[in-house]
């Protein structure tokens, strides 16, 4: 049936001369192609579908209309397709009855698809036509690039997939023509589709599993093996057990020093009047203990520093919050904030207890050189205070006896 009635050619000129001066760039595949695929199948099926001659004129108007509202925008095109179908064709006096009629079917196919009348089947059935033609793939990559250039956002080739199984899955054909000129390629492109997503299902899981494996490989380099976490716990403890036996021996030559200047000044220093020559020696006990003990206590002097950090010390990893002295007169709400700031940076937290293994290395290399510098006093200066008072000794003045009157 031969159709080329003046308000069908005045139709196709109206919406040719929208969908090519007006459609947005994006719209690659809602676009004058497509309609024109449209009505072309829309022509097909409502012939063999044994439509009347004004009837089949309402469905070819209404596959011109129905993707005219693109030139506004995407959401809800089908009510703007109405519209603009209903001002033109009262413009030019259609009667009310067809123009119902038409944007029924305009409206219907909207998605998910629900014609009620027969004339809505066939031109949404012309409307997804494509599913169950040889172009289906052709023109689903123009449906893909259209939704990616409107969107600005590229979708993955498993998600695009499995939109398009779930379309061409729900969208069957509602007339009987099409169920049986259509449906067998629409069935072989379904299961193309679906050959295709479980291709790309097993490559993304592939993909995604060799991914997983590469993190938890740099996880793993980045996470410290277990000889480091060894010597951060067993080294400081090595030291904290050092500078404990070397406070230790401070002590034992305070306490023995201590206990030899009380009994120097309690049998000697009272005797000096009678013995004189015991004064070079009582001396040289005096200062031999008296350095001996200030070494053994400066080994075991604490030295505390400020105390204080600010919030920018430690975005610039400047204070070692490990070691007290650092923060001992801050708030809680700046030691709680700056600790939680250096476990999220392991190198942070790396380098602090390195830095915090050195400085105890210093105050235990400290300890130690007092340490030794007090012992070699005391043990040089007692030998020279027993020579002292061997030789005071054995050169002192013997007493002569009076005589007896």
């Amino acid at each position: 049936m031969t159709l080329n009635s003046d308000i069908l050619k005045q139709t196709e000129a109206y919406a040719t001369a929208l969908l090519t001066e007006k459609l947005p760039n994006w719209a690659v595949y809602h676009n004058l192609v497509h309609t024109q695929q449209t009505v072309d199948a829309a022509r097909e099926i409502g012939e063999a579908a044994n439509l009347g001659k004004s009837d089949l004129e309402s469905v070819l108007i209404a596959a011109w209309f129905h993707d005219v509202g693109y030139t506004e925008g995407a959401d809800n095109h089908e009510e703007r397709s109405g519209e603009l179908a209903t001002q033109f064709l009262r413009s030019r006096n259609h009667p009310q009855s067809r123009i119902d009629q038409i944007v029924g079917c305009i409206r219907a196919t909207k998605v998910p698809q629900s014609p009620k009348t027969l004339l809505e089947q066939v031109v949404c059935d012309a409307d997804t036509v494509h599913l169950g033609k040889k172009r289906f793939f052709e023109r689903s990559s123009l449906l893909r690039m259209e939704l990616e250039l409107k969107s600005g956002e590229v979708a993955s080739d498993l998600e695009w997939l499995k939109k398009n199984v779930a379309f061409a899955a729900g969208n069957s054909f509602h007339t009987e023509y099409a169920r049986t000129r259509f449906a067998d390629r629409r069935q072989k492109n379904l299961m193309s589709l679906q050959e295709l997503l479980r291709e790309e299902r097993e490559r993304s899981e592939q993909a995604a599993a060799r991914h997983q494996k590469a993190l938890l490989k740099e996880e793993k380099e980045k996470k410290p093996e277990r000889g480091i976490e060894t010597m951060f716990r067993v080294v400081p403890k090595n030291h904290l057990d050092l500078t404990a036996l070397a406070d230790h021996k401070s002590n034992i030559l305070i306490g023995t020093n201590g206990t030899i200047l009380a009994i120097v000044f309690s049998l000697l220093v009272s005797k000096l009047d009678t013995h004189p020559y015991l004064l070079i020696p009582t001396i040289i006990i005096i200062a031999v203990t008296i350095v001996t003990m200030v070494f053994a206590i400066l080994a075991t002097r604490p030295n505390v520093t400020g105390g204080t950090f600010t919030r920018e010390d430690i975005r610039q990893k400047k204070v070692n919050l490990l070691f007290f002295g650092n923060f001992h007169k801050s708030s809680l709400e700046d030691f709680d904030w700056g600790m939680r700031e250096m476990m999220k940076d392991s190198d942070y937290l790396y380098g602090s207890m390195i830095k915090d293994l050195y400085f105890l290395g210093k105050v235990l290399g400290a300890k130690f050189h007092y340490l030794r510098i007090a012992y070699t006093v005391f043990m040089w200066g007692l030998i020279v205070a027993v020579i002292a008072f061997s030789i005071a000794m054995l050169t002192a003045p013997v007493a002569v006896p009076m005589p007896v009157q």
